[in-house]
């Protein structure tokens, strides 16, 4: 029996990490707009510790996930697609793996959803860097990239062209906006029709439908024209008033951005405390401590959960904070609205959030 030998995992001491907020009873003096942003930022740091105390309770149910599993495996083996697939669906929300993902990659390729099953078995190979045992985690593998070999050719593609895209372009797929980047790419997609929409400031939509079938690779090309000007003569008092919500009310835009920045900021860092916690269960039932150091299950690749749980534990905190940051810079922008009116050069202020592999945070530029 092999016998892999580390440093202790230091049980009993494994928490989530803890946001610190500053004192804020010097705060008495500060004005209503700052006391709004201290409130702010303590309300989500306690929504975080709250995430993390339930983070903490067992997330997963192996159990019923493999009672769903069988159930569902017994009813594609009869040939009901229909009710097994969503059984699979269930199995993988309640307990992630390899085989439960190439079982719903194969129910969505038998649907003809080509590009969805191709991403499917891409996911199948990361979930399967957890699957216990050399040999099965060798045999899955072998399985999704054989599956991933015989897809690729078959998986249609479509490239999207804005002839000479004026500022502020935006590109839909199906309802779904594109990135800049993505354009001229040629990017998988299921076979069937999709509907391709753009629309830019001071210019007409335009909308294309396109039907594209199994292996194909088309391209759509787009020519956005500048609106009538009796139609643009709306849109031209527009950027008078750009830095203030649609609605009314005097508040920046760039209020309402920094906020929906922030949420999601958050609301990432949340997810890396769960998968913090993951890999810290996983590190658990498979390895315990022996004297002399500790003692993980054979082919058990201890390594790769122990830097998913540092990397993690730096990504939540550093999300986090950039999200109190941005959240805090928010509520300064709509509270300071409401009251009596800032010099004009407050409004270039915003919060830019920044990721880096060892951390993350959020840099203001402007002035208050």
């Amino acid at each position: 029996m092999a016998e892999t030998t580390t440093r202790p995992l230091g049980r009993g001491r494994l928490e989530a990490p803890r946001l610190q907020i500053a004192d804020t009873r010097r705060g008495a003096g500060l004005a209503p707009g700052r006391r709004a942003v201290v409130g702010l930022a303590s309300a989500v740091a306690v929504v975080l510790c709250g995430a993390a105390a339930r983070a903490q309770e067992p997330a997963r149910d192996p159990v019923a996930a493999e009672a769903l599993f069988k159930a569902a495996r017994a009813l594609v083996d009869k040939g009901d697609y229909a009710a097994g697939c969503p059984k699979f669906e269930a199995s993988l929300a309640l307990n992630p793996s390899a085989s439960t993902m190439i079982n719903i990659a194969r129910c969505h390729e038998r649907e003809g959803k080509l590009a969805t099953a191709w991403h499917d078995y891409n996911r199948a190979l990361v979930l399967n860097r957890e699957t216990a045992g050399e040999q099965r985690k060798r045999s899955l593998e072998q399985i999704a990239q054989k599956e991933i070999a015989a897809l690729e050719p078959r998986v249609p593609k479509l490239r999207i062209v804005v002839e000479g895209a004026p500022a502020g372009v935006e590109v839909q797929r199906d309802g779904t906006a594109l990135p800049a980047a993505a354009l001229g790419e040629p990017l998988p997609i299921d076979p069937g029709p999709h509907e391709i929409r753009a629309s830019a400031p001071g210019h007409e939509t335009e909308t294309r439908a396109i039907t594209i079938a199994e292996g194909q690779t088309e391209t759509v090309e787009l020519t956005l024209r500048p609106a009538a000007a009796g139609a643009g003569a709306g849109a031209a008092a527009a950027p008078a008033r750009a830095d203030e919500a649609p609605g009314g009310g005097g508040v920046p835009t760039w209020a309402w951005v920094s906020g929906a920045a922030g949420i999601a900021l958050v609301g990432a860092s949340v997810g890396f405390l769960i998968d913090d916690l993951s890999a810290i269960g996983a590190l658990r039932d498979n390895c315990r401590e022996v004297p002399g150091g500790t003692y993980c299950n054979p082919g058990y690749d201890f390594a790769a959960d122990n830097a998913r749980k540092n990397r993690d534990v730096a990504l939540f905190a550093g999300l986090g904070g950039a999200g109190l940051v941005a959240l805090g810079v928010a509520v300064y922008g709509i509270v300071g609205a409401g009251g009596e009116k800032e010099p004009a050069r407050a409004q270039g202020a915003v919060a830019l959030p920044w990721i880096a592999p060892s951390g993350a945070g959020a840099s203001i530029s402007g002035s208050f």
